[in-house]
């Protein structure tokens, strides 16, 4: 694994327009503490949709996706400069997505700790609207106490599937068990939790996929596909290795039944269920006393 540490301009990247820009309640920035993901050897960069975009091709032409890390070493010096220049009623319309193109939780950030030390620095500012942690890893379940301090945090797990041996088939990751009880773990610290089932792989069954997320702990659950979420409609998962190696990889019924399911049964465990765009973009403003 290449890394190697940067210093960055800005680390606050507005959404004017994409997938967080849409929905209901859409995302004011993104924040990436790194470029590139050390996840990407993994089975989900052989679909993820970052290994195309400019920030990462202009920046490493030649090397593939999950061989190389940049680590924003100014990430959280630069997070604090702007917070603390914005008058407190901008601050209150931030609406942070952390991040879109590289999981926060990577294996680097056990030793680098980047998102931690921006983690840190939300935890001065009670005053954001939002800010939602996106990660299949399990090592989030080291900051849960900061995530405490941090009212307008929401911890967003990724579980694809309920098949631990699909997934070993593919190319592996963090394991599934993990995932849940890191789930399990931050619904009992009281840190405000979502479930992305994004993108939607094969599972075991509607009932029995759909009844552990049910009963996993998490407020919001969101299903996707690679269809509906690769942000081109599909055409950035078609040149992937995954869609070589999963020829169903278009395929959205299962999905829909997944979504279905949960919608059904969610009202009565006080669960909020969305599709898509419009589940990530969610998440209604904060109300203040």
């Amino acid at each position: 694994m290449d890394i190697t540490a940067v210093e960055v301009k800005h680390v606050l990247t507005p959404q004017r327009k994409g997938f967080l820009a849409g929905g209901p309640f859409p995302f004011t920035h993104a924040l990436s503490a790194y470029t590139g993901c050390a996840f990407g050897q993994t089975t989900c960069g052989m679909y993820c949709y970052a290994q195309f975009l400019p920030n990462w091709t202009m920046r490493n032409p030649m090397l593939a996706w999950g061989t190389a890390v940049g680590v924003k070493s100014n990430a959280a010096a630069l997070l604090e400069k702007a917070l603390a220049a914005m008058k407190p009623e901008t601050r209150r319309s931030l609406r942070i997505f952390m991040s879109s193109t590289t999981d926060p939780y990577q294996p680097p950030e056990r030793t680098y700790q980047m998102t931690r030390h921006c983690l840190e620095v939300f935890a001065r500012y009670p005053d954001l609207d939002l800010l939602v942690i996106q990660t299949r890893s399990p090592l989030a379940e080291r900051d849960l106490p900061l995530m405490q301090r941090i009212p307008y945090a929401w911890l967003s797990v990724t579980i694809e599937t309920d098949d631990q041996g699909y997934l070993t088939s593919l190319k592996g990751g963090p394991l599934l068990q993990r995932r849940w009880s890191l789930v399990r773990a931050a619904r009992e610290a009281g840190v405000l939790t979502q479930i992305t089932v994004s993108p939607c792989l094969p599972f075991s069954s509607v009932e029995r996929f759909g009844e552990r997320l049910l009963q996993s702990g998490a407020r919001r659950l969101i299903v996707d596909t690679p269809m509906d979420g690769d942000g081109s409609h599909g055409e950035r998962t078609a040149r992937t290795t995954f869609a070589v190696a999963e020829p169903r990889w278009n395929e959205t019924s299962p999905a829909h039944r997944l979504y279905d399911y949960l919608a059904a049964h969610a009202s009565s465990l006080d669960i909020t269920v969305g599709w898509s765009n419009a589940g990530f973009c969610g998440i209604p403003p904060r109300t203040y006393d």
